[in-house]
């Protein structure tokens, strides 16, 4: 049963043999490192390691250099239909203007075959003025259609012309698009592979660690961690010995930005529902595709440490993260607290859950912390 909420002063002051045991990693990432990536022992070799951050940046470029030909291409298309739009607008005045013109050439035509036209339209007008007029106007009828026409077949032209360059430069960025998305693909597989690749190291570990002896398997972390000391933890018991695991293959790296974003948002929003956390699956799903991070990782820690984010630590903490100086760290929102323990977590502990990780995010009670995580990451 949990503890009625108090002070943090107060609970540590309360339970002394739960001090706050997670400085040296949090205080590390705040502040300058104690413990660096780079000589940190993960349980994925620094090679793998290697592999899946050249993966992961190669994704981030050609992804953008992906959408960036997809929106040129989106772009051409519009100006090219717009254009076909016009021409069509054209092609269909055009018919109208032309029997309005050649109504006028026949008109003109039979008035000047007359007997005597002249004579006709002199007595037809009440005056010199006016029979100039409409003379002058007879003309202007004529000359106006002809005018009109011309700049109508004229426009024609220079819309066919520009539709001849927007086919053009569609076939162009047609064929960058297929390169970059070529490109991304290859990158997406390299990061599968490599991701696959840690997952096997992962496995290693895990089937290396059970076969010891009980006595070495419950053995608790040395050092300090993350949350030893978040007396909101669910990973409070001791002497236990690992076991499970999380199901090999559980994240596909070869899915594409959206189809990636759209899956585990739907997933990690259905795990969270009904919490503090709950609609923030979008979130949990852009940072760990930014930073290839397991996406079921920090929503599964959220659940031990804070019950999905129901008892923090301190404001928007829900994965007991330790302050500089002691203490808990506190964020203004839970954008930026997700976005924060994201990374954190691909910078100190790798892209996924390892016992190595575990015994550095939570020393003291590391195998129950790993088994519990693992079965929530199971469970999203």
């Amino acid at each position: 049963m949990r503890e009625s909420q108090h002070t943090i002063v107060q609970v540590i002051a309360s339970r002394p043999a739960r001090m706050i045991t997670c400085a040296a990693l949090a205080v590390a990432f705040a502040a300058t490192p104690v413990i660096s990536p780079i000589s940190t022992a993960w349980a994925v070799s620094a090679e793998t390691q290697a592999e899946i951050n050249e993966a992961a940046s190669q994704v981030d470029e050609y992804a953008a250099a992906y959408q960036e030909a997809s929106d040129k291409l989106a772009e051409l298309e519009a100006q090219i239909e717009e254009n076909t739009s016009r021409i069509a607008e054209i092609e269909e005045e055009l018919p109208a203007q032309q029997e309005a013109a050649a109504a006028a050439m026949r008109d003109s035509y039979k008035y000047r075959q007359g007997a005597n036209p002249l004579v006709s339209l002199v007595l037809k007008s009440e005056s010199l003025s006016e029979f100039i007029t409409s003379c002058v106007y007879m003309d202007q009828i004529q000359s106006a259609n002809n005018e009109a026409i011309e700049s109508l077949n004229a426009a024609q032209e220079e819309l066919e012309q520009k539709k001849a360059e927007l086919d053009s430069a569609k076939v162009q960025a047609e064929a960058e698009k297929q390169k970059a998305e070529e490109a991304l693909e290859a990158a997406q597989q390299a990061r599968a592979a490599a991701q696959a690749k840690a997952e096997a190291e992962a496995a290693a570990e895990l089937a290396a660690l059970q076969a010891q002896s009980a006595a070495e398997q419950s053995a608790a972390g040395e050092g300090t961690g993350t949350s030893g000391g978040n007396p909101y933890s669910d990973a409070t018991n001791s002497g236990t010995t690992v076991s499970g695991g999380v199901a090999a293959g559980g994240v596909n790296w070869n899915m594409g930005y959206d189809e990636f974003i759209n899956e585990w948002t739907s997933r990690i929003d259905a795990y969270l529902a009904g919490t503090p956390l709950s609609g923030y699956g979008r979130t949990f799903a852009e940072a760990a595709w930014n930073t290839g991070t397991d996406p079921r990782w920090s929503p599964a820690i959220s659940c031990i440490e804070s019950s999905k984010g129901l008892y923090c630590a301190n404001s928007f903490n829900a994965w007991g993260l330790s302050a500089v100086g002691g203490g808990w760290m506190g964020f203004g929102s839970w954008t930026e607290a997700i976005n924060y323990h994201v990374s954190y977590l691909r910078n100190y502990y790798g892209t996924t859950i390892t016992p190595a990780a575990a015994q550095k995010y939570c020393p003291p009670t590391w195998q129950d912390w790993y088994n519990k995580v693992s079965s929530q990451m199971n469970m999203i």
